[in-house]
């Protein structure tokens, strides 16, 4: 069994190649991540890596597909080749010492340079700030995509605020304060789109009664299959 990689973009897939006597070259993503390719005896490396690249694109999608089935509820360790979502796509963590500190998505990899990177606390409160200023972006990009719907629903002025919350995915308050959970920026746009039209929904009923999820059906018909997304994906 040998170790071979190929560039994908800006990362690269590693992956154990296993000669066998068969006809075709076959590749097998598994639940881990790992990948194993059996090719035939007479095959060239050349040939080989040729096929793994027209495949790249595949291989990834299957590591993400399994990456988001790892169980969430185990403690996260914040080391390199951790699973870590954005915006609804799993991304591996790549961590390196650095005097300087930032944070980049480069491929299906988030990059994070830091002073210590045996400091796992600091690492997670920095990619919580790299998280909150995403949030800030894209929060305020949907919001205003949006607001329509809260200009025909309230004369009131409404406000967008976000913070961290254990249990709710926003709040909508009487002043007309619409607040998300910081949390959504691991979701699909689609989902924190749906969160937003809710709350902006609750600003005529402050309920879940009959009539507020009428409402929410006339101003977004197919907001159930976001919500089955989200709670699957970070409940």
């Amino acid at each position: 069994m040998e170790l071979k990689s190929i560039k994908y973009g800006n990362s690269r897939i590693n992956f154990q190649l296993v000669y066998k006597e068969r006809k075709t070259l076959g590749i097998k993503v598994y639940p881990d991540g790992a990948i194993i390719v059996t090719a035939p005896l007479d095959s060239t490396t050349e040939k080989i890596i040729e096929k793994v690249k027209n495949k790249a694109e595949w291989i990834f999608v299957q590591q993400t597909f399994f990456m988001l089935f790892e169980p969430r509820a185990i403690e996260k360790t914040y080391e390199s080749g951790e699973g870590h979502l954005y915006l609804g796509r799993m991304y591996r963590l790549m961590i390196r010492q650095n005097s300087n500190k930032s944070i980049k998505l480069k491929g299906a990899y988030i990059w994070i340079e830091t002073k210590d990177k045996k400091d796992k606390e600091k690492i997670k409160k920095e990619l919580n700030e790299w998280y909150k200023s995403k949030a800030i972006i894209h929060f305020n990009q949907l919001y205003n995509q949006r607001l329509k719907i809260a200009e025909e629903l309230s004369d009131k002025e409404t406000l967008l605020k976000y913070k961290w919350y254990t249990n709710r995915w926003g709040s909508c308050f009487k002043n007309g304060t619409i607040s998300l959970n910081l949390e959504l920026i691991k979701a699909p746009k689609e989902c924190i789109d749906y969160v937003i039209v809710h709350e902006m929904c609750h600003l005529v009923h402050h309920n879940h009664s009959s009539k507020f999820y009428a409402l929410l059906d006339k101003k977004l018909p197919r907001w159930r299959d976001s919500k089955i997304k989200l709670e699957k994906l970070l409940a």
